[in-house]
């Protein structure tokens, strides 16, 4: 199937691109959150942990397939929920069996790509940590129905930027044997995963493991300021529109001079106001103070010459253990964020 890719030049330093799809046989029944590639038909690639589907069937069992033959070991990890039910994990395989034995009627699905290995290749091909989904398959009594009208009008879209500790990296030990780097990595228990669903938001999780603004990672990723506009090397940003934006930079940044980062958030801050003219955007003081004064008269900037859009939330005495937050640390770091957020930012 055909689809134009378009580029525009945003009134920024940088070249801000942004790709439309056409309708595809997938438009009924799937709706995908987080930086999908959806360039061929009946495919989804992601590079991203907290990349989520969600879909609604019929039948008494559902199965989900995916193309792994680019990706290596440690596979990618999966997380998924049954309508209200527990959350499940499993390795991404070509078939991977998401329920059964269900009672008859709708049932809806979240399925998440929960965790990659920051260290494989991921940006520029082959995507070894990536997760490609093919589709969804329900037993011979049940077919996939039309989503759900409220997943096209959340009440509150968001987007979390940041690098290994937005993506949830290190945020699980290890446990029962899974001692790999996509079992220890868990998007839904990351701060911006936790945050994002006691929100009730739809949410894009968006996180490259050691990446600063201007200089690279894990896994070939770029910077963050060569790296937003771009799903990965090959595909360039859609045009989601989030209402609001978490910063969460600085972290590994902490070396360079202050005079020299400030500038570079001021950028990055005018590289975001371009794409998401109308979205609140909420900078955070890093967990571990880095940057922090740099960042704050970055924000400030922008507030004076008239954003009033662009807040800085301070973090300070938010957290003080490890540099990757555990499941209880991204807790209470969700917790804190949820409240800053509805206090400053989300009823204005």
């Amino acid at each position: 199937m055909h689809r134009k890719a378009h580029m525009m030049v945003m009134a920024v330093l940088l070249l801000a691109s942004t790709v439309s799809y056409a309708a595809d046989p997938w438009a009924n029944a799937y709706r995908f959150f987080g930086r999908w590639d959806r360039r061929v038909a009946n495919r989804a690639v992601t590079v991203n942990s907290g990349s989520y589907i969600l879909a609604r069937f019929t039948g008494a069992s559902l199965s989900a397939a995916f193309d792994v033959s680019v990706n290596q070991p440690p596979f990618p990890t999966l997380a998924w929920r049954i309508d209200a039910g527990e959350w499940q994990e499993a390795e991404a395989a070509a078939t991977v069996p998401l329920a059964e034995g269900l009672a008859p009627g709708p049932h809806t699905v979240m399925l998440m790509a929960r965790g990659l290995d920051e260290h494989q290749q991921r940006w520029t091909k082959p995507l070894v940590a990536s997760l490609t989904f093919l589709g969804l398959e329900t037993a011979h009594d049940g077919k996939l129905e039309a989503a759900l009208p409220a997943w096209d009008k959340p009440a509150l879209k968001m987007e979390f930027l940041g690098d290994s500790i937005t993506e949830g990296v290190l945020v699980q030990a290890e446990r029962e044997g899974r001692k790999s780097w996509p079992w220890r990595t868990d998007a839904r228990l990351s701060y911006a995963g936790q945050t994002a669903l006691a929100l009730g938001a739809a949410w894009r999780q968006v996180g490259f493991g050691a990446t600063g603004l201007a200089h690279g990672g894990s896994g070939g990723a770029p910077g963050a300021l060569d790296s937003f506009n771009f799903f990965h090397a090959d595909c360039p940003r859609d045009t989601w529109q989030p209402d609001v934006v978490v910063v969460n930079q600085g972290t590994n940044d902490g070396g360079m001079p202050a005079n020299d980062y400030r500038p570079l958030y001021a950028r990055y801050l005018a590289l975001l106001r371009a794409a998401y003219p109308k979205a609140k955007i909420a900078a955070l003081r890093p967990f571990c103070g880095a940057q922090a004064a740099s960042i704050k008269a970055a924000v400030e900037a922008c507030q004076a010459a008239g954003d009033a859009r662009v807040y800085y939330i301070d973090t300070t005495g938010w957290y003080n253990g490890d540099v990757h937050p555990n499941v209880a640390g991204s807790a209470a770091l969700a917790a804190k964020l949820v409240q800053a957020l509805k206090a400053d930012v989300l009823p204005k």
